[in-house]
């Protein structure tokens, strides 16, 4: 397959822009607050779908980021929530989309397979420490899903190195990419920074890209006004989250402003 063909009509575009769409707390997770319903989750997520694209990002990727600390195993009450919020928000979504779950990637299949979603950006392979604990990501039982509940159509986007962690697997990140662009056919990589908010070297970026010229390598986090024009040049798209929210804290509500900003940064 020709992943970087495959990748350009994904997102309709050579290096895609995307950005984040962060549901907050669902039901039963530590930070849900109870005055947040159902339908007021939905009008902030439209309002951030709205922000997004009239700054012109080429694509948007959900995620439950206010489900910390994160389980490798949501349970069923997050993806009826999940799915229920982000299906009654996409009647005003008229660009690529995708889903992230944070840290379950079997929901996130799942998830894109109810909703159309053309991608998942998740760990699908490797064991890794963080603060949340102890993540064994099983990329043959994750494929096999897939295929058995035809969502052959989805696009996997995977991290090859923890963000935010330490993989157990000690190759380099680079030798983990070779593996999973052998074995595990995903349509991309992305490179993370440490946490959220915190860009990878740039080196690392234009390594793993000198070495797979014709795979989709991606930013996953850190990347800013101040660094977007270099990553646009390295890298076949990113992911942004932090920076065009409120305040750029991770938690608040995307910022119209700061999204109009980051996009004449990026293409300007």
């Amino acid at each position: 397959m020709d992943l970087m063909k495959k990748h350009r009509e994904t997102f309709r575009t050579d290096k895609p822009v995307i950005g984040c769409v962060h549901l907050t707390a669902l039901p039963g997770t530590p930070h849900y607050d109870k005055k947040d319903t159902m339908k007021s989750m939905v009008e902030r997520a439209k309002r951030e779908i709205a922000a997004l694209q009239n700054a012109g990002f080429d694509a948007l990727v959900f995620a439950n980021e206010g489900d910390r600390p994160y389980l490798s195993t949501v349970g069923p009450e997050i993806i009826a929530c999940y799915t229920r919020v982000v299906a009654q928000a996409l009647d005003s979504v008229k660009i690529p989309y995708g889903v992230g779950v944070l840290v379950d990637p079997v929901a996130a299949i799942c998830i894109a397979k109810a909703l159309d979603a053309q991608f998942i950006r998740a760990y699908i392979h490797g064991v890794y420490a963080d603060m949340c604990g102890l993540h064994d990501f099983r990329p043959g039982e994750l494929l096999r899903l897939r295929r058995n509940i035809d969502a052959d159509n989805v696009g996997v986007y995977c991290y090859c190195d923890a963000h935010g962690g330490t993989s157990l697997d000690t190759r380099s990140q680079e030798d983990m990419a070779d593996t999973a662009f052998s074995v595990l056919d995903p349509s991309g990589v992305l490179v993370p920074g440490q946490r959220a908010g915190l860009a990878p070297d740039f080196k690392d970026v234009i390594a793993m890209k000198k070495r797979f010229p014709d795979k989709p390598v991606l930013i996953g986090s850190g990347i800013t006004p101040d660094n977007a024009k270099e990553a646009m040049k390295i890298a076949d798209g990113m992911v942004v989250g932090t920076f065009v929210k409120q305040d750029g804290i991770l938690w608040n509500e995307v910022d119209p402003e700061r999204a109009k900003r980051f996009i004449a940064a990026a293409k300007g």
